[in-house]
């Protein structure tokens, strides 16, 4: 309710400063002479909410990894992960400019693997003790207490969520996109 009050003594402000302007533009052109109003200013506070950063790629390029993104996952409904993996890492290599852009992500790709295959490794075994701890506290829960199994899966689901975003599978992540960064794009 602050916030729309704000905006509309703003808005108002605004159209007053306008109509100022625009008679005094009008004013200096017809012959008579223009009027002086005073406004005093409203202060409101504003809240900026930042979108995130536009692609480091070009227009090209970002669609291109768009499309082989898509067909990834319409690849997985129909064929074996390790083959769409594969074609995957060729048409986003291809996504990068011919010669030295190719060979640059597919260099990126080929350190993402090599960064990411220990982190991935270690979160089988992390899934693996969140699923079990799941499985206990949910079998100790009693018809008595209440939300006993709801809370056992947030459990589950929190403790699943830091395996998947290890610090070292993010540093990979970040890692690769930095190396992305510099390869000649469409």
């Amino acid at each position: 309710m602050k916030n729309a009050l704000s905006r509309l003594i703003s808005g108002a402000a605004v159209a007053t400063a306008a109509l100022v302007l625009a008679s005094a533009a009008a004013g200096s052109t017809s012959g008579i002479p223009p009027t002086t109003t005073t406004t005093t200013p409203v202060t409101s506070t504003t809240t900026t909410t930042l979108k995130p950063k536009a692609s480091a790629f070009s227009p090209a390029t970002t669609a291109c990894i768009k499309q082989a993104t898509a067909m990834k996952k319409t690849c997985k409904v129909s064929a074996a992960t390790v083959d769409c993996k594969a074609e995957f890492e060729t048409a986003f290599a291809n996504c990068f400019a011919a010669g030295k852009g190719v060979a640059c992500a597919t260099s990126c790709e080929t350190a993402n693997v090599a960064c990411e295959t220990p982190a991935l490794a270690a979160e089988k075994p992390c899934l693996a003790t969140c699923k079990s701890n799941e499985k206990a506290a949910i079998g100790s829960c009693q018809l008595t207490i209440p939300n006993c199994a709801t809370n056992a899966v947030a459990t589950f689901l929190s403790c699943k969520k830091s395996c998947t975003q290890s610090a070292a599978l993010l540093a990979c992540h970040t890692a690769f996109a930095a190396c992305l960064a510099h390869c000649p794009t469409l």
